[in-house]
């Protein structure tokens, strides 16, 4: 019995020894030959990402990824222009110009989408991630979806008798023109030549900014005693831009401005607080309310700097309303 106990015991501890010595070996991974090397293909761009872990290795698969992504946009030099073809082709002081600034201001630009994560590895508390972007099928779609924007935009009539309805539809083809902009900013951020504009979308933009350009505006002062503000403010918004009218304008701006005067040390401060109330055909439309304030050694320079300020800001305000107002 006891040698046979003793036999036992022995199988036991030889079997424990073996399952100990297993336990303990490590496992050796192989490196990826993408860690060295990012692979190259004719239609695939790849990153390589890596992060270090601080003791969570999710985090840090994460973060590994997203050094991937950012690598890889790299590659594509992803920068999108604030400013699109559309507006830069308008004057700067224009309607037009005022009215494409606001829209591309709210349209979205295109961001890199389709990355995938191909491939991860961990060695040494880091985690490394290989992502891949298909550019040949993201040109493909991108290039479909300028197609589908000029066919939305010769859907659009500008042949409407109501000025407001043509206003209205002006502002749908700027907008559809912003997006299309931003569509082929992509487009060349793939490294594909853009998609030129069609004769006819390229008239129909035409037409629109003309219906833009064309609009007027009529400025009425609160008393005799401003007329003099309503010039300066007819001068300031011409040279923005904005034609203004003595009669039959689309619109009315009636105004009042607050004036404040400073002299400190030699200069002259000039503060203007301005109330302005847009009128269509006597409804009141919207109501804007500003505040500059403008310097010089010049009392009447100062004021005239300040009148500017108030134009450009009128200019943006009424951008607004003709985009968003309830025209």
């Amino acid at each position: 019995m006891v040698s046979k106990l003793t036999g036992i015991l022995c199988i036991g501890a030889l079997l424990l020894s073996g399952c100990q010595s297993t336990a303990q070996t490590p496992t050796t991974a192989t490196k990826p030959a993408w860690l060295t090397t990012t692979p190259s293909s004719d239609y695939l761009i790849y990153g390589v990402g890596y992060a270090d872990s601080v003791g969570d290795m999710q985090n840090a698969k994460l973060a590994a990824q997203e050094s991937a992504r950012l690598a890889l946009a790299k590659q594509l030099n992803v920068t999108i222009s604030a400013h699109t073809t559309v507006s830069q082709s308008a004057t700067e002081k224009s309607m037009q110009y005022h009215v494409d600034e606001l829209i591309s201001s709210q349209v979205p630009n295109i961001l890199l989408q389709g990355v995938k994560i191909e491939d991860e590895f961990w060695q040494n508390n880091t985690a490394y991630a290989l992502a891949s972007f298909n550019r040949t099928e993201a040109i493909m779609q991108t290039e479909l979806s300028i197609n589908a924007v000029d066919e939305e935009i010769m859907q659009i009539s500008l042949s409407d008798n109501s000025k407001s309805q043509r206003l209205k539809q002006a502002i749908s083809v700027r907008t559809l023109a912003i997006k299309r902009q931003k569509l082929n900013d992509y487009l060349q951020m793939l490294q594909s030549p853009k998609l030129p504009l069609p004769t006819d979308v390229l008239s129909k933009l035409s037409r629109s900014a003309q219906v833009l350009n064309t609009l007027s505006f009529s400025i009425v002062a609160d008393s005799s005693e401003h007329e003099n503000i309503r010039d300066l403010m007819a001068s300031s918004l011409t040279s923005n831009g904005i034609q203004i009218s003595q009669s039959d304008a689309d619109f009315e701006l009636a105004f009042r401005v607050n004036w404040q005067q400073i002299v400190k040390s030699g200069t002259h401060y000039s503060i203007a607080e301005s109330f302005m109330v847009v009128k269509e055909q006597g409804m009141e439309k919207a109501h804007f309310n500003d505040k500059v304030k403008a310097a010089s050694s010049y009392a009447q320079t100062a004021r005239n700097n300040a009148m500017q300020k108030l134009a450009d800001k009128l200019s943006e305000q009424l951008a607004h309303f003709i985009v968003y107002g309830g025209i």
